[in-house]
């Protein structure tokens, strides 16, 4: 009797941190620097170095506020290790305008408010951990 009283509590104490451990989680981003009224914010989540800053796993648009601003709520996230590009596509193309070497033309924001220097951010200076629900903020900067 002891021993099946000991598989079903272990049993259940799996199960319940099995359940516990699937919860989805929210990521709120809360994006600032645009100009007010002025096309829309393109966001891109990505899940490893691999398909950073190319294949987001998700993608979402706002258009920006009267203040500059956009916010993304994206839900049903696992936990895990994330990165984000936020792009103000301010002529509404659905692209980042680039110049000279691939240079942004439109301003730019990366987790962690990544200000790269000489070349596209890095990833593991970008990543970060979504463990629990979280809400972060960046704000766009213009292309050096």
């Amino acid at each position: 009797m002891k021993s099946s009283s000991f598989l079903a509590l272990c049993t259940l104490t799996c199960v319940s941190a099995y359940t516990f451990a699937q919860e989805p989680l929210t990521l709120t981003v809360e994006v600032s620097g645009a100009e007010a009224n002025e096309g829309q914010a393109i966001f891109d989540l990505f899940d490893s170095k691999d398909n950073f800053l190319d294949r987001p796993i998700l993608s979402r648009t706002m258009k920006i506020d009267n203040q500059g601003r956009a916010r993304f709520v994206i839900t049903d996230l696992t936990a895990g290790t994330y990165a984000f590009s936020v792009i103000h596509d301010k002529d509404s193309n659905g692209e980042l305008k680039t110049g000279f070497l691939g240079i942004p033309k439109e301003k730019v924001a990366v987790s962690n408010n990544v200000v790269p220097r000489f070349g596209p951010p890095k990833y593991r200076d970008a990543e970060f951990e979504l463990i629990d629900s979280i809400t972060l903020s960046v704000s766009l900067q213009d292309p050096d």
